[in-house]
């Protein structure tokens, strides 16, 4: 067989009129909307895009999709029944971590701004071009992901900072306990946390722990005791 023949039986990666939103696994995009025609025709564009699409009606149910499901995103109206758009973002920012793109009939300046301080990731005025909606969506998608990976790395962050910083009060106060020096306390430490088969950190912690509860524990005896009118000896006259 020569090279020729080979190439024509080779598989070739077939053509895609759409770029699937992930490679294996759809994003699920939430369409809140008290106006059913216009979820059903966003919600139409979205799933030939390769979005799974839920759809509310009202604020409060939105809120249910979001705090139950979990979408990726989630597009509102700013005016729905039971809850305005404002109130609704505001309510999953404080209970999820679904980003928001807000849609309206009106483009006021006002509204843009509650809009925003609400937690809205961008603003679109209907009518909506079905066209423009899907970069729309990615780059907001592709902003929460960055967004979710910088306060991961910021919290791994804070814990590991935590930890170096319990570990150096630790070795501090065996330094005063014992009075000896910073090498030697680090040693002591890491050596009882080997004896143990536990972190050092973890080590540092419940040492520090128990340094605070006999610290209490002194307080506690240290506190002069009332004495009782009754209990005095009076002078003999």
């Amino acid at each position: 067989m020569d090279s020729t023949e080979r190439r024509s039986q080779e598989p070739r990666a077939t053509p895609s009129s759409e770029a699937s939103p992930a490679a294996s696994i759809a994003k699920r995009v939430l369409l809140a909307d008290d106006d059913r025609l216009i979820v059903a025709t966003l919600g139409q564009r979205l799933r030939a895009a390769g979005y799974e699409v839920l759809e509310a009606f009202d604020g409060p149910s939105a809120l249910e999709v979001c705090t139950t499901l979990s979408p990726d995103l989630a597009i509102i109206d700013h005016s729905m029944p039971g809850m305005s758009g404002v109130e609704l973002a505001r309510a999953i920012a404080s209970s999820t971590s679904t980003p928001v793109i807000f849609l309206s009939a009106y483009s006021d300046e006002a509204i843009v701004a509650d809009a925003i301080a609400a937690g809205a990731m961008t603003y679109l005025v209907k009518p909506i071009d079905t066209e423009q909606l899907l970069p729309i969506v990615r780059a907001a998608l592709q902003r929460a992901r960055e967004f979710h990976a910088l306060r991961f790395q910021a919290g791994n962050l804070t814990t590991a900072l935590q930890k170096d910083r319990n570990v150096s009060v630790a070795v501090g106060l065996l330094m005063a306990k014992f009075n000896i020096g910073q090498r030697e306390a680090f040693e002591r430490l890491r050596r009882h946390a080997r004896s143990v088969r536990a972190k050092m950190e973890d080590v540092a912690t419940e040492l520090l722990r128990a340094n605070d509860e006999t610290g209490r524990m002194l307080e506690l005896y240290g506190e002069r005791v009332p004495t009782r009118s009754h209990d005095r000896t009076e002078p003999e006259p």
